[in-house]
């Protein structure tokens, strides 16, 4: 699941893939093997490289069904997920029509704060690229004025939960979004591409 998770923001080798998921290059090879069997992922060659992608987004609708049906039905899941938060301190979440309705009462800035190679490959409109790694130091860029909104990968991604809190500690509005790029897309938004 982890990772169809990454491979849905964008296509990666399998050693970038390793990388980012902190797997062993051959276990990473191995899942990756199953994923083309049951056609849930694609390849290309790229130089000396295969580039992993996902197969369409009907892999994106299942894996995200398999995730609803893990939240609803699963006891154990919801436990992780409260216990998550609350480790988390997360004081406030909005949902993917949560943004699409306060985006048209306040001014809100929406900031995608996934690597830049992941933005680079889709993000939400109007969304600004400030990856987790960078914020800190580009605090600078953002308005005191507006509310800010941070979004990651989706519901268990951490990147959005920290950018949250290092932005209210500096005295910033700052809501995550639960929802990621994915889930968007998934509701048949419009998608930028730079």
């Amino acid at each position: 699941m982890e990772l169809i998770d990454v491979l849905s923001q964008k296509s990666y080798s399998v050693e970038e893939l390793s990388k980012e998921i902190s797997m062993s290059i051959a276990s990473t090879s191995q899942h990756l093997q199953v994923l083309k069997l049951l056609k849930l992922v694609e390849t290309k060659r790229q130089g000396n490289f295969i580039i992993y992608s996902i197969t369409d987004d009907s892999v994106l609708r299942l894996v995200s069904a398999v995730k609803e049906l893990g939240f609803r039905k699963i006891a154990e899941v919801e436990r992780l997920i409260s216990d998550f938060k609350a480790d988390k301190n997360i004081l406030e979440s909005i949902t993917v029509d949560d943004l699409l309705a306060r985006s048209k009462k306040e001014k809100l800035m929406l900031i995608d704060v996934r690597p830049e190679e992941e933005y680079l490959t889709g993000h939400i409109p109007n969304a600004v690229s400030i990856p987790l790694a960078q914020l800190k130091n580009r605090l600078n860029e953002l308005p005191k004025n507006k509310t800010i909104i941070a979004y990651c990968r989706g519901p268990l991604c951490v990147m959005a939960v920290d950018a949250i809190k290092l932005l209210s500690k500096k005295k910033f509005k700052a809501i995550r979004m639960e929802d990621g790029y994915v889930e968007w897309k998934l509701k048949q938004q419009e998608i930028s591409k730079h």
